[in-house]
């Protein structure tokens, strides 16, 4: 089959590997579309993969074949596929805190261990897999991933079920995008946007921001009074203390755009001790927040026709990570290996 391979001068090429086989408890799906995450230009960059590595982690797509022990998809079904497996047992799974158990970083899908869904078929865990309503297209399937993480990030948030009135989101790619789709989906109406791009403020505007503003530190300004919450998604380092200097005393930061790895973010500490802001982090998403976000890309909450820049064959993908760390680059684009 074919896929998008890491290779040892850090670029991506498209090879050939052998089609995966589904072990006892695992499925393989043949993908429809994959997108590039911000997270995987990151990877990328620094260069954290082994050649060979494939990477790809948000994707839906066919069940093509199952294992002995798989009762809860059957083959010819289309599922969107949480990207790792978790162990279910360790103190943070049983708590409820799943999307931080410590044995998903290694079956994780993309990152080096296991391959991912820049390919014609990936293998997955089962319980990973979660069916997709009749009539979900394949632009939206790929689209429940990054809402899952936006919708994880609000309900860390005094946003979730009305504790909070007024938001903001600073940056206005994917992840901030999907976190003003989920605010909105959670009943805040009072959401500004901070992005410097044209383009990508156009699109925060017809997706239903309050406000768009090119700086960030004019976002009180715009909502009529500092923000109760505000959500970091611009993925640099230097946004954070912007984010504790515009939020409300009292209020609180959530840090949910991936920096490069080894970037520290300098908060000034006098005003956060004399704010008292309560400073979040949001990883991923649990089991059951992937699930509701299977059903809420479904229902609309994310139009896949603004957010969705492109759909690419995967030979395109060396082309697309360049494309998309350029200013005014496009939003979000799959890639297809039917295209």
């Amino acid at each position: 089959m074919r896929a998008v391979a890491f290779t040892a001068e850090g670029t991506l090429e498209v090879v050939e590997k052998p089609e995966p086989i589904a072990g006892p408890t695992d499925v393989v799906v043949a993908v429809e579309r994959c997108g590039i995450c911000g997270s995987d230009l990151h990877v990328k960059q620094a260069r954290l993969l082994p050649p060979g590595a494939v990477m790809g982690h948000e994707f839906g797509g066919t069940v093509l074949s199952v294992g002995g022990a798989v009762n809860n998809v059957v083959p010819g079904q289309r599922v969107a596929v949480l990207p790792a497996e978790r162990c279910g047992t360790c103190p943070l799974c049983t708590s409820g805190r799943g999307e931080i158990c410590p044995t998903q970083m290694t079956t994780a899908l993309g990152l080096g261990f296991r391959d991912g869904a820049y390919a014609e078929q990936v293998l997955a865990a089962a319980t990973s897999c979660f069916p997709l309503p009749d009539g979900m297209t394949s632009e939206q399937a790929a689209l429940v991933e990054p809402y899952a993480v936006a919708l994880h990030a609000v309900r860390r948030s005094a946003s979730a079920h009305g504790r909070a009135s007024t938001a903001a989101v600073i940056g206005a790619g994917p992840i901030g995008l999907f976190t003003l789709a989920a605010l909105r989906n959670e009943g805040v109406e009072a959401v500004a946007v901070a992005e410097r791009s044209p383009s990508r403020a156009a699109m925060a505007d017809r997706m239903g921001a309050a406000a768009v503003v090119e700086q960030a530190r004019r976002l009180a300004a715009v909502l009529g009074d500092q923000p109760d919450v505000v959500f970091d998604c611009a993925g640099v380092a230097e946004t954070a203390p912007v984010a504790l200097e515009v939020v409300r005393s009292g209020g609180q930061v959530v840090l949910v755009g991936v920096v490069n790895p080894g970037d520290m973010l300098a908060m000034p500490g006098t005003l956060w001790i004399i704010k008292e802001v309560d400073v979040l982090s949001a990883l991923a998403y649990t089991d059951d927040e992937f699930e509701e976000a299977v059903a809420a890309v479904a229902a609309g909450a994310v139009d896949a026709d603004v957010v969705v820049s492109d759909v690419r064959p995967l030979e395109a993908a060396e082309a697309s990570f360049a494309e998309l760390t350029q200013p005014g680059g496009p939003v979000k684009v799959l890639l297809s290996p039917s295209t």
